[in-house]
């Protein structure tokens, strides 16, 4: 997702002066350049999240088999029951079906004439708009080998032919439940995502940074090696690094002289405040880390925790460095936005400082090489 979340980072500890921050120890990093304020974006579903979603509306099956007596069968079984049931008789027509409009569980033949069912399970779950849909597997005489095999592309579950009414609609109405949760979380998630953005928004010196945050963290995680969940977490815990910044005062966080010791320690509480504010979404548990711990530094001079080394999550250490350097290469409202090189040039020393992992920062300078200032992506996320 094309998602904006909010930061003024932090990127140096400030000094005292006389019961106030140095200006210019408050560092390059605090602040991010803005777009237009206020372009917030709703989630795409509206649904009912207190487990009657089923109810609000019918619920779409997929039926994907090449007998046409199975598929009338399942149809006129659940039609009555207010499903609303959609028939594909090849792996081609069902695949055309799935991109057309999504569905809350799909039946899927493991024979299908012109390609396997375990192939379009693999391309189903690979899809992100399909990934969560529950497939049920429909078999006949299945070997022990193609079970497991299904199993292990993620089919959801099994129902052997000849199959019983009774069976088949229990199981299509645990489905449909687990689906409109499931949908319910990611509802919710997006609540979250709307409300970043609204936050984002606040400074327009912010707006967009953490979408970049996110771009760039992604690019850092392919480079060293990150995949699957891992690299899943650098990119969504750049979208929400900065979320516990709703809790820091529009007069701290918009202010645009130094701020005072105690405004400061507002500042550094966001991290703590968007743990625990994002601590129940279960589906943003994994990006908790870069949240609580993006601005730790190497040599343990960073915050909340005081963590040096590796005791600093690699996810976050990732995220740090996609951070900073934004933070750096956009305009706050103090200065304006620094080259690109520059930037890297006062990254190196704050390496040297022992500030930030010196290995990724040598892994991103590579990924930054082949990543023109003008890529069309970077140019999306400074627009959208």
């Amino acid at each position: 997702m094309n998602v904006h979340t909010l930061s003024r980072v932090e990127g140096r500890f400030p000094r005292r002066e006389g019961g106030r921050l140095d200006s210019g120890e408050r560092g390059p990093h605090s602040g991010e350049r803005g777009n237009e304020a206020g372009k917030v974006r709703t989630p795409r579903r509206s649904r009912d999240l207190s487990g009657s979603a089923p109810h609000s509306r019918p619920a779409s099956i997929l039926v994907i088999d090449d007998d046409d007596q199975i598929r009338r069968m399942i149809v006129r079984l659940l039609q009555p029951a207010g499903y609303r049931v959609e028939e594909a008789g090849s792996a081609r027509e069902g695949l055309e079906r799935l991109r057309a409009s999504p569905h809350d569980l799909v039946l899927l033949d493991m024979q299908l004439p012109d390609r396997s069912g375990h192939d379009l399970l693999s391309e189903i779950r690979s899809d992100p708009r399909t990934r969560l849909t529950p497939v049920v597997m429909i078999t006949g005489a299945a070997t022990h080998h193609h079970k497991l095999k299904a199993i292990e592309l993620g089919v959801t579950d099994f129902i052997a032919k000849p199959f019983s009414p009774e069976e088949l609609s229990a199981r299509v109405r645990a489905l449909v439940e687990l689906k409109f949760v499931t949908d319910a979380l990611e509802d919710a998630e997006e609540v979250i995502i709307a409300l970043a953005r609204t936050i984002d928004a606040r400074d327009r010196y912010t707006y967009g940074h953490s979408a970049r945050v996110s771009f760039y963290a992604g690019l850092l995680g392919r480079r060293i090696g990150l995949a699957g969940r891992e690299l899943a977490t650098v990119e969504r815990g750049g979208l929400f690094h900065d979320f516990g910044k709703i809790a820091v005062r529009d007069k701290v966080l918009l202010k645009p002289g130094p701020l005072t010791v105690q405004e400061y320690a507002e500042i550094q509480r966001h991290p703590t405040e968007g743990r625990d504010l994002l601590a129940n979404m279960k589906t943003l548990a994994h990006a908790l880390g870069i949240v609580y711990h993006h601005h730790e530094r190497m040599d343990g001079s960073g915050y909340p925790s005081g963590l040096s080394g590796e005791a600093i999550p690699l996810v976050a250490r990732v995220t740090t460095i996609a951070d900073i350097f934004d933070a750096l290469t956009t305009a706050r409202v103090y200065r304006e936005a620094l080259p690109r090189e520059r930037a890297l040039e006062i990254m190196s020393e704050e390496v040297r400082k022992g500030w930030w992992d010196g290995r990724l920062f040598g892994e991103f300078r590579v990924v930054l090489e082949t990543l023109p200032e003008d890529d069309p992506r970077l140019t999306r996320l400074w627009t959208s």
